[in-house]
């Protein structure tokens, strides 16, 4: 979804010319998922944003496709519950029920990641149901039918002022090290266009400097691009301030590889050093 917190970067720089001052005119194209994402920019599309752990699934199914960039570097997932909820920890959900959007999401490997590395067992102390979408998630949790629902910024930020929902907690309090998008394309395509690719990586830094910078003017620019108030904008960029960077770091690298294989969506024998590459 554009919405979503990795997304401000590139809004503020199509809202503020940065994309024209590099004489590049870009047109948004949204697909459901990272993998059907990857896919695209391999059909045709030839560069665009993903996340991470479906470019190295892809390389493995045999894409040729290469991560330049990173864009976000925290894990985005988050876990909320009703403002009148008596769970306030994870250590609550012992015996609870918590909305994940489908099997092989980032909801549900981010639930199964952190319930472990709280020691909590899934499908034994917790149960985790396929609810849907994250607005899915938190109107079943609303209703009752589930006790924690999955979410992410802004989506997070707004409920809680909407509702008085709570954070129970967030991935990103668990799992330190991550790279949860990235800039990505095909080989021939980096290849042909070095410098449209380059020119598009200083206007997206320009928005992530603006955010690290001139936190509030980001917001708002935010906010009116995707709809949503200025101060839950803030409240998002606040929250997400310091996770924006074009830069990769190996370990956030060598974790979402090492998540992929825990999760059984990757067979472990990609080379990083195969799909990243420097500009």
């Amino acid at each position: 979804m554009a919405s979503l917190i990795h997304s401000a970067p590139f809004l503020i720089a199509a809202s503020e010319g940065y994309y024209e001052e590099e004489m590049l005119a870009l047109e948004n194209v949204q697909f459901p998922g990272g993998l059907d994402t990857v896919r695209g920019i391999g059909s045709g599309i030839g560069f665009g944003t993903s996340a991470t752990i479906p470019v190295f699934i892809a390389v493995e199914r045999g894409l040729d496709v290469k991560a330049f960039g990173n864009v976000y570097t925290a894990a985005s997932v988050d876990f909320i519950a009703p403002a009148d909820s008596p769970i306030n920890t994870i250590e609550d959900v012992r015996g609870r029920t918590i909305g994940v959007s489908s099997p092989g999401s980032n909801s549900t490997d981010f639930a199964e990641k952190t319930l472990r590395l709280a020691g909590l067992t899934p499908g034994v102390d917790v149960e985790l149901l396929s609810v849907g979408s994250a607005s899915d998630s938190w109107t079943v949790a609303s209703q009752g039918v589930v006790d924690v629902a999955w979410t992410a910024s802004p989506l997070s930020e707004r409920i809680i002022a909407e509702t008085g929902a709570k954070v129970i907690w967030r991935s990103r309090d668990y799992v330190q090290d991550w790279s949860d998008t990235c800039l990505c394309a095909t080989t021939p395509f980096i290849e042909k266009n070095r410098d449209v690719l380059a020119g598009w990586m200083r206007a997206v830094g320009r928005g992530i400097e603006m955010i690290d910078t001139d936190l509030e003017r980001a917001a708002e620019i935010y906010g009116r691009t995707i709809k949503y108030k200025p101060e839950i904008a803030l409240a998002a960029l606040e929250n997400s301030r310091g996770f924006f960077s074009l830069d990769f770091a190996r370990p956030q690298l060598e974790a979402v590889v090492a998540s992929g294989v825990e999760a059984g969506r990757l067979g472990g024998k990609v080379d990083i050093d195969s799909v990243v590459v420097e500009l």
